[in-house]
């Protein structure tokens, strides 16, 4: 069976379109027509060109008169999470009760076509749906949807226009871009273009740094983006200009890089809210996940969006975005601390990246190293150290590593090659699992030294750290001590600043875990992140203000209340010296950025 009879034959088996329910072998003659038969169906469903050639007509009139039972296969290289018709009918009810009433319905990557179906019950002014969907089996699907519907004596008087096509390089109709009332609704896909690309989907937007990501950023994670979050782009970039309104289901991660890029793109939206839905219930996906709506050809855009749920969206309860110049979580929290907002004179650095932990990363049974083969570890110990994950970063102070890590290099541009003559033994180790290392997937490694890793420089090697986990949802700094008198290493899922006197790393730890950076912290992180604490989150705290504000009995209270036990005696005067410290630095950060044109 060719593809396209076997996709109308699965949209007919689903929607039960046969002879025994619908004369449509009579109104379709094996002699008709393209035209008289694209005309027919065109009365019966508002479809403009339902059927696109000669073998879709036949494939149709096979499937009616003979109906293959075929389940439904899932494609999830197209990242498609199609809309439940109880939600799609609960968002179409919300949007009319507040007002909105389109003439336009635009639904790009409509899938089956759900939200079309309950838009089409809901609002009664529509005089148009203009619907983009990449997939011919889903295309299939909404014609056979709207044919049943018709059948079903709810012809529609509305001019409907489905394109089986790419929304990517998809090229609106002029009369759509020009329209006014327009209602862009739908669920574009939820997976990013990195794991499209490991599935080897075709349906990837055209490359291009679309965030301006500047070197590393560039060629790592940040340049990987929700295909949803293209899409809505697209759509902003499109439409946004045009009296209406948008509403999409997308990830809560979409939707913050939205609002935050709301300065930058200057669409003209307002009424910003995002509406939580349960999506473990609606699509069994454990992710976060709202309806984004926004006004659209606003004469005064907004750049903050009022959060709620899908059920209560009255109750708000919080808003985000834009204040101040700064992008932030709670815009009523962020208020009262936004005084110690500022730019970090010290540099919070991300743990070691190896991609490799099954060779690199080490646990001590009794004194032997083993790797993650199972392998008994014997190399230089001078290349060996002790390493913290996230997971080892709940208490206030770091004493104990759990595992060790292999440290090839000093500094990134250190040259591996002198292992063979430095450390025979580990060059040796190495060399046996060369394999694993020229696996690594990441782009950061090619051109690189042989079992080259990131995240290294003079600062790795610091004796004592303050570090905390990028991925856990409440704060935690601890002050990471040195083993054996040697420095101890992070992984990349955490972020450290490192000192070289214990006083300095001990009072930054207590000022980083005092309630005014915690209630800061509270106000510009989004917990439902992936990773809620970044380095570039981290850089905002100003410590010289805080310590500013800080008393040195309030940082022995805090001791006292972690029950501290102070590695060296520290007075008073040592807290002083260190607060003219931050202060220098701080003068000194913001001399060279004048220098340079910053300010």
């Amino acid at each position: 069976m060719s593809q396209i009879r076997l996709h109308v034959a699965e949209a007919v088996a689903v929607y039960a379109i046969h002879p025994a329910s619908a004369p449509l072998t009579g109104l379709l003659p094996p002699a008709i027509t393209i035209d008289l038969a694209n005309q027919t169906l065109r009365h019966l469903t508002g479809i403009q060109d339902f059927f696109a050639n000669r073998e879709a007509l036949d494939a149709f009139r096979s499937a009616v008169t003979t109906p293959v039972e075929q389940a439904i296969s899932s494609e999830r290289q197209w990242g498609d999470f199609q809309t439940p018709p109880k939600l799609a009918r609960q968002v179409c009810d919300y949007l009319a009760a507040s007002g909105i009433s389109p003439r336009v319905i635009i639904e790009p990557t409509h899938g089956v076509g759900n939200f079309a179906l309950a838009a089409l019950d809901v609002f009664t002014e529509v005089e148009l749906v203009y619907g983009v969907e990449i997939q011919e089996k889903y295309a299939w699907r909404l014609k056979m949807a709207l044919l049943a519907r018709a059948l079903r004596d709810q012809r529609s008087a509305v001019e409907i226009e489905l394109y089986q096509d790419d929304i990517f390089t998809h090229r609106f109709a002029e009369r759509v871009r020009q329209a006014q009332d327009v209602l862009i609704i739908g669920n574009p896909p939820w997976v990013t273009n990195a794991e499209l690309g490991t599935l080897g989907a075709s349906n990837l937007p055209i490359k291009r740094n679309i965030k301006a990501l500047n070197g590393l950023d560039a060629v790592t994670g940040k340049s990987n983006f929700d295909l949803g979050e293209y899409v809505l782009l697209r759509m902003l970039e499109l439409f946004s200009n045009q009296r209406g309104t948008l509403a999409m289901l997308c990830k809560n991660a979409v939707i913050r890089n939205i609002v935050a890029a709301l300065p930058q793109q200057r669409f003209k939206v307002a009424n910003v809210r995002a509406l939580e839905i349960d999506a473990g219930k609606a699509f069994g996906a454990a992710v976060d996940a709202s309806l984004l709506v926004m006004e659209l050809g606003v004469a005064t855009p907004t750049v903050t969006c009022r959060v709620a749920t899908l059920d209560e969206p009255k109750h708000v309860q919080r808003v985000f975005g834009w204040t101040q110049g700064k992008f932030v979580s709670d815009l009523t929290h962020y208020a009262s601390v936004s005084e110690i907002e500022g730019h970090s004179t010290l540099i919070w650095r991300q743990g070691l990246k190896h991609d490799c932990a099954r060779i690199m990363e080490l646990a001590d049974r009794n004194g032997v190293l083993i790797n993650g083969e199972d392998e008994v570890v014997e190399v230089e110990n001078d290349y060996i150290y002790g390493l913290l994950k996230s997971s080892d970063l709940r208490d206030s102070v770091a004493r104990q590593a759990r595992k060790k890590v292999i440290v090839t290099q000093h500094t990134l541009s250190d040259d591996t090659m002198q292992l063979q003559r430095h450390a025979p033994r580990l060059w040796a180790y190495l060399m046996r699992h060369r394999d694993a290392f020229e696996r690594r997937k990441s782009s950061i490694y090619r051109a690189k030294p042989p079992f080259s890793i990131f995240g290294i420089g003079d600062y790795a090697f610091l004796l004592y750290k303050v570090a905390i986990s990028g991925l856990y949802k409440e704060a935690c700094f601890s002050l990471v001590l040195p083993i054996e008198g040697r420095p101890v290493m992070l992984d990349d899922t955490c972020y450290f600043l490192g000192f070289e006197r214990y006083q300095d790393a001990l009072f930054t730890a207590s000022l980083l875990n005092s309630p005014l950076i915690m209630q800061f912290l509270k106000s510009v992180v989004f917990l439902d992140a992936k990773r809620p604490y970044t380095k570039e989150v981290l850089m905002r705290i100003d410590l010289a203000r805080v310590a500013a504000r800080t008393s040195f009995s309030e940082i022995e209270t805090h001791w006292r209340s972690k029950n501290y036990r102070l590695q060296a005696s520290v007075t008073e005067a040592d807290y002083e010296q260190y607060r003219h410290w931050l202060t220098a630095s701080k003068h000194e950060t913001m001399g060279a950025q004048l220098s340079l044109g910053m300010f």
